[in-house]
């Protein structure tokens, strides 16, 4: 099945799906930055004041999700659905009152408990489950949610802010979750649908609890591989401009090179979805780090600008791979009976892994550019080699007890 006979089998699905990715995008940091300029002027704080509290606010919901992970699993649609809307509600009503740093970090809270956890957690669980031979597209196609929002809605967000102030941003982006995203996904889903326990042509895999799998040695060996992504990405964009300062490059250059990950992670999506669904999504995330190892090898030896929109493109296509693979990987190893609860735990390990990388890839960074990028590039195939047989030689359909 091809991508347009998918969608035109399965559009309320997928809709469902794609709307929780684009709405995630208010509580994404990339839609959240928009207004931080604003902010500090506004309530008098320094970057490193909304940085920690930043941070405090991530790291608190990434351990607050496995909380809701196996209601995820067990409710209705309907009812996720509406929980998450009414929470991203309260969490713009929060950011439009807060007058002082104690508002602030309740409101950056919501915002990424509910945004960048919860809507992200309820659209790939739903997708996953739902899907099974077709699972890589159907990812690849709801994902274009997020890729959507972040094309266009900081544009239309400092659109608003330019003209009526960064609050009344805040209400505007509540006001479209109370009349776009919720009647939608009622409208979507007909009737009191809960997410299936265990997909139909997937009934004969063996479904882990998470503390099965938290029992499960291989786990462990994997989640370098997992978390790595994550780690570094987030490291190395913060402190780009560390990067650009040792090879020469403008930021208004390394700006630019934004359009090529933007577009390589696009393209990559649907190239790496049909690849989930040939070869499984346990054997493309064996290799998914490769194309930033290449583009890592390429900084190594290359100071020419070029280099930086070639690495820019490739670690776009390991970031499409890896957020591909990073919710189909434990369906398949898993089951999905038990997925929402294994993806918010994984999550909170990937949050933990963002807060890391900025502090050692900006020490790194700061003291030797050529030896980041070697530590970068052995650590990577090292993390391959280990996924490679781990997942050639593990029978991952027996429980661990």
């Amino acid at each position: 099945m091809n991508y347009l006979q998918l969608l035109r089998k399965y559009p309320y699905k997928l809709t469902y799906g794609a709307l929780h990715y684009f709405f995630s995008s208010i509580g994404q940091t990339f839609l959240i930055s928009v207004s931080v300029p604003f902010i500090l002027s506004d309530l008098s704080l320094s970057s490193g004041a909304f940085s920690n509290s930043y941070a405090i606010a991530t790291i608190a919901s990434a351990f607050t999700l496995p909380l809701i992970g196996g209601w995820v699993d067990r409710a209705n649609l309907k009812h996720l659905s509406l929980v998450g809307g009414i929470g991203l509600i309260m969490a713009c009503a929060v950011m439009f009152s807060a007058d002082r740093l104690m508002l602030l970090i309740p409101g950056l809270f919501l915002l990424r408990f509910f945004g960048q956890g919860g809507m992200i957690l309820i659209g790939s669980t739903a997708t996953a489950k739902f899907f099974h031979e077709q699972r890589g597209k159907a990812l690849s196609v709801v994902g274009l949610g997020l890729a959507i929002a972040e094309t266009f809605t900081p544009m239309v967000l400092i659109f608003i802010i330019n003209d009526f102030g960064w609050r009344m941003s805040w209400i505007a982006l509540a006001a479209v979750v109370l009349l776009i995203f919720i009647p939608l996904t009622r409208l979507l889903i007909k009737t009191d649908t809960a997410i299936p326990q265990t997909a139909p042509e997937q009934s004969k895999t063996t479904d882990f609890t998470r503390r099965q799998v938290l029992r499960d040695p291989k786990f462990y060996l994997l989640l370098p591989a997992f978390m790595f992504l994550p780690f570094f990405i987030t490291g190395i964009f913060i402190h780009q401009n560390l990067l650009a300062a040792a090879k020469g490059w403008s930021m208004d250059w390394m700006a630019f090179c934004f359009v090529g990950y933007g577009i390589a992670k696009v393209l990559t999506s649907f190239l790496g979805g049909a690849l989930v669904d040939r070869f499984s999504a346990q054997k493309v995330f064996t290799f998914y780090l490769l194309p930033v190892a290449l583009g890592l090898a390429l900084l190594l030896f290359a100071d020419h600008k070029l280099a930086a929109m070639l690495y820019m493109i490739l670690l776009g296509m390991t970031a499409s791979l890896g957020s591909l693979t990073g919710v189909a990987l434990w369906a398949e190893l898993y089951g999905v009976k038990n997925l929402g609860a294994i993806k918010s735990m994984t999550t909170t390990f990937m949050v933990v892994a963002t807060a890391i990388g900025p502090i050692v890839i900006g020490y790194g960074l700061q003291g030797s550019t050529n030896t980041t990028l070697l530590v970068a590039i052995f650590s990577i195939l090292l993390i391959i080699l280990v996924s490679f047989f781990v997942i050639k030689s593990s029978n991952f359909n027996t429980k661990t007890t």
